[in-house]
């Protein structure tokens, strides 16, 4: 199973504020530039990740964003989700799919579905950003430097 890009984007942007650990507010360029995403799709990721309480910016000379909540308590599928949308392994999982999508008016495999779609669910929820190895991955000399 594969999550959007734009989910795959929004998830490496929170772990890069996540690295920062608070140090510092992350400004979009800084994090299009650590993760090489485009800044003007990034600028509406963020935008997407603070209207569902993920992220809160800090207006200012020295702004940026940080975690809305504590690092513990953000997982993988609240930023998936934020994204995306209700997880959905496949069209026999849908609502409207249920009843429409097959002509016997359900989908032959949705048991099958309905296991992957909860294991995937249990897995993306019980992953934190907290988790993960920052330092394996990012080098504080290469973050900005606290506020001057």
């Amino acid at each position: 199973m594969k999550i959007s890009d734009k989910a795959d984007y929004a998830l490496h942007a929170m772990m890069y504020v996540a690295s920062l650990k608070g140090h510092h507010p992350a400004t979009i360029t800084e994090i299009a530039q650590a993760e090489n995403i485009p800044r003007e799709y990034l600028a509406k990721i963020l935008g997407e990740l603070r209207r569902a309480g993920l992220l809160k910016p800090k207006r200012g000379r020295d702004g940026g964003y940080l975690p809305a909540k504590p690092r513990g308590k953000i997982t993988f599928l609240d930023i998936v989700e934020a994204m995306d949308g209700p997880v959905e392994p496949s069209n026999c999982t849908k609502l409207e799919s249920k009843r429409q999508w097959h002509r016997k008016g359900v989908c032959p495999a949705l048991t099958v579905f309905e296991r992957i779609k909860r294991g995937f669910i249990k897995e993306l929820d019980s992953v934190i950003i907290d988790d993960i190895p920052y330092e394996k991955f990012y080098k504080p000399s290469a973050q900005k430097a606290g506020s001057k």
